[in-house]
């Protein structure tokens, strides 16, 4: 019996391998017949797709719309982004976005309302346009300047006081216009009323080897924070750097810009400008009847402001991102007039006349002199021509924290500028000094840092300084000392259509001459967006 079963076991076991090796030739060819089955569906489909976009790209180059969806609404800030800005040479969308049939003809449109109460401790309440009025040798005054004889930069509703402002309500419209170009314009309306249009410009779309043209009135690519509007910022004001060389818009003029993407394992940037040269501060004239009188000369035609600029980011990883720019501006032509008052004494009045009829008040004569004992005080007025030149350094850095709402997101940004005026006197009460030369030299940084600590809530902090250097050379020679302060504020978005923000400063603002005013000031802002906004840059 054993012997009948063996032969039986030893055949059973040499089967069992085979059975089991055709079962397995007859799956794996049932998978080949399944997938062959999948390939031929999918080429069909594929295929299906081909002919729709086929379709598509044809009825577009027929009708050739001209404006974009405004279905996705940008947050009133620049979110922290990975990596910088790519360009938008290439595709369809473009710079703002994607153009259907159901959308032609229909800009993007938002209204961004900006608005903050404010409070400070000086003794007249004015310690905003202080700020805007460090004290720096080249700061005369350009053809903007307010009917109250201060110069404001033509811009007098960026200096807030005690109390309730309302800064501006800014209208945006963007939109692709066809396949070559996108445009884009800005229109802020201050509170009282006062229409200003900020920007107007087109881009170009399609130009070769990373090629772009921008032509229209625009804010310059100079630095980092100069091509910003007010609700982009960290910080409800501008840092002083800026809105003492540059004013409080900064480089805005009308010309046009050229700017290049090389095809680099890395991003960059390069571009120039030329622009008309109509600015508030850095390369401003002086009003016509002031050139009469001065001796300064007819305002130049343009373009009377060139720049040129650079930016570089390299690849850091997903969540990181660095930008190091560096930039130049050059002014054709730039005026001041600078005043002082002079002590002249009355050779007609008799000493004991004078302390036996005039009191110890001043008055003023109908041409405007004050006297004083005798002493009348006569206004003399130099007016100074020549050129100017402004260097920029800048670096930006952004962290991606992966939290909810910027939890965890962490930003730094730091830019130093230097304005060197090489001038001439033309005109001056002092007849020995016409013809010798005035360089001003100013220069200032300033370093924030923002940080989100809780979800859609964000912490910063900012120290600017300006007057590094603060200085006259050439004919004469003398050194001032600098203004500088200490800022901190806390913003809560609320969602991307409204921002609350509370800020607080210390400023120490070198007013005149050996002359300080140390205060604090306090702001509360709200920053509301009606409709969508494009995505802001990085």
């Amino acid at each position: 019996m054993q012997h009948s079963l063996l032969p039986g076991a030893l055949c059973a076991a040499l089967l069992v391998p085979a059975a089991t090796a055709l079962a397995d030739d007859a799956d794996i060819a049932e998978l080949r017949a399944e997938l062959e089955a999948m390939r031929k569906q999918y080429e069909t489909r594929i295929q299906q797709l081909e002919r729709r976009l086929s379709d598509a790209e044809r009825a577009a180059r027929t009708a050739q719309p001209t404006a974009r969806t405004g279905a996705v609404a940008q947050p009133m800030s620049a979110p922290l982004a990975p990596s910088p800005e790519q360009p938008t040479t290439k595709g369809a969308s473009g710079a703002f976005g994607a153009v259907t049939a159901g959308s032609a003809f229909n800009p993007q449109i938002s209204v961004i309302l900006d608005g903050n109460y404010y409070q400070d401790d000086t003794d007249n309440g004015n310690g905003a346009a202080l700020v805007g009025e460090a004290f720096t040798p080249g700061r005369g005054h350009g053809h903007a300047h307010g009917e109250d004889g201060h110069d404001h930069g033509g811009h007098a509703h960026s200096f807030a006081e005690n109390g309730f402002n309302f800064r501006e309500a800014e209208l945006s419209f963007s939109a692709t216009v066809d396949p070559y170009f996108d445009a884009a314009a800005y229109i802020a309306i201050d509170g009282d009323g006062n229409v200003e249009l900020e920007e107007a410009y087109f881009d170009t779309r399609s130009l070769p080897y990373g090629l772009k043209v921008k032509g229209g009135k625009f804010l310059s690519d100079f630095g980092y924070a100069n091509n910003q509007h007010p609700h982009q910022w960290d910080f409800v004001d501008q840092n002083l750097p800026y809105l003492n060389l540059l004013g409080f818009h900064g480089l805005q003029d009308t010309g046009l810009q050229l700017s290049w993407v090389p095809d680099l394992p890395f991003y960059a940037r390069i571009g120039a400008e030329a622009l008309q040269g109509d600015q508030e501060i850095f390369g401003a004239t002086v009003s016509d009847e002031e050139q009469d009188e001065l001796n300064l000369g007819s305002t130049n035609t343009g373009p009377r402001l060139f720049t040129a600029f650079a930016k570089v980011a390299p690849e850091l990883g997903r969540n990181h991102a660095l930008q190091l720019g560096l930039s130049y501006a050059h002014a054709e032509q730039h005026q001041e007039v600078h005043s002082h008052t002079h002590a002249v004494h009355d050779e007609h009045e008799h000493e004991d006349e004078a302390h036996e009829h005039e009191d110890e008040h001043e008055h003023e004569d109908d041409q405007g002199h004050a006297h004083n004992d005798g002493v009348t005080e006569e206004l003399h007025q130099t007016g100074l021509g020549g050129n100017a030149d402004l260097w920029g350094i800048d670096l930006v850095y952004k962290y991606d924290g992966g939290g909810a709402y910027g939890k965890g997101d962490f930003t730094f940004q730091t830019e130093y500028l230097r304005s060197t005026k090489d001038l001439t006197v033309r005109s001056s009460a002092h007849p020995e000094q016409i013809g010798s030369s005035r360089k001003l030299t100013t220069d200032g940084l300033y370093a924030q840092a923002t940080y989100g600590f809780l979800p859609k809530w964000k912490a910063g902090l900012r120290y600017d300084i300006l007057g590094l250097t603060n200085e006259v050379s050439g004919g004469r020679s003398e050194s001032f000392g600098s203004s500088d302060r200490w800022t901190l504020d806390v913003t809560w978005n609320l969602s991307e259509f409204s921002q609350l923000r509370a800020q607080y400063a210390y400023n120490d603002i070198l007013v005149a001459e050996d002359e300080r005013e140390r205060f604090s000031a306090f702001y509360v802002q709200f920053l509301m967006s009606l409709g969508t906004h494009g995505a802001h840059k990085f």
